[in-house]
């Protein structure tokens, strides 16, 4: 029953209890009935007056209990959508993505085991941003910088490359430098391969080089022992720059010497030796 409809009976039961005290009246005024029927059908008016009092109320007070009944209905939906909302994350938590495009490396989980938060599943390897790692020799990182030109070999191939970073920590004598080539990595490269690389620090044409030994040490870049026949002649040069296996020759030396590149201090600083 509608708001309306109590209304409307509680206005035709005031009225009906009015007729009826009304009734009552007139019959106990000619002596057919008696005061307390009289006071009971006044007091059956005054509850069908206070009937018809509450169902006004309630008509007027019935669009706030609707808005409210609409809110309530609201904040249901919303908190319904809110549960939907973290199902759908705690699903979309069972697919693995990775912020690169590459290719698996390792499985580190068996299918279907059972793992603890954060436990790593995979390796990922994006074969588009590999480097190499390379070691280089304290003494020539201070001439290393980003940007220098390399050569990266390897199955008889070799590929343009350029220095990307050089480690600030010199760790057994070492300094650690990155190689990216210079354009798209070839193809067949796997991660933890074993390469070649070569650092161009300077370039200098039509120079005298020889091989680099302890030899350089031994006469502290300044004296190499020529070999003629079986004797070691010690002769005074000039060196100029170096790099992991070869060295520069300034002077001293003339193109088509044979000289002593191992260590030569059992030699004694002695102008001839003679070779067996």
């Amino acid at each position: 029953m509608s708001v309306q409809e109590a209304v409307d009976r509680a206005e035709v039961d005031r009225k009906t209890a009015a007729r009826e005290v009304e009734r009552s009246r007139k019959a106990y005024e000619q002596g057919a009935y008696s005061e307390l029927q009289v006071l009971r059908n006044e007091d059956a008016l005054e509850k069908a007056e206070f009937a018809l009092s509450r169902a006004k109320e309630d008509l007027l007070m019935e669009p706030e209990q609707i808005r409210f009944d609409v809110e309530s209905k609201k904040l249901a939906r919303d908190r319904q959508q809110l549960l939907v909302g973290d199902l759908a994350r705690q699903v979309g938590q069972l697919s693995l993505k990775v912020p690169v495009a590459g290719q698996i490396g390792q499985l580190l989980i068996a299918e279907r085991a059972s793992v603890a938060r954060d436990t790593p599943l995979l390796t990922v390897v994006d074969l588009s941003r590999l480097e190499l790692e390379i070691k280089v020799p304290e003494s020539f990182a201070r001439d290393l910088a980003p940007g220098m030109p390399a050569q990266i070999s390897g199955a008889g191939r070799q590929w343009p490359g350029e220095l990307s970073a050089v480690s600030p920590e010199v760790v057994a004598g070492q300094v650690s430098a990155r190689v990216r080539f210079s354009g798209a990595p070839p193809e067949g490269l796997r991660q933890n391969q074993r390469l070649s690389a070569r650092v161009l620090l300077d370039e200098r044409r039509d120079v005298l080089t020889v091989q680099r030994g302890p030899f350089l040490d031994s006469g502290a870049g300044r004296v190499a022992y020529v070999i003629r026949g079986d004797i070691a002649e010690r002769t005074p040069i000039e060196v100029g720059a170096t790099s992991l296996n070869r060295v520069e020759i300034l002077s001293g030396l003339v193109a088509g010497d044979r000289i002593v590149i191992s260590g030569t201090d059992d030699f004694k600083s002695a102008t001839q030796v003679v070779l067996h």
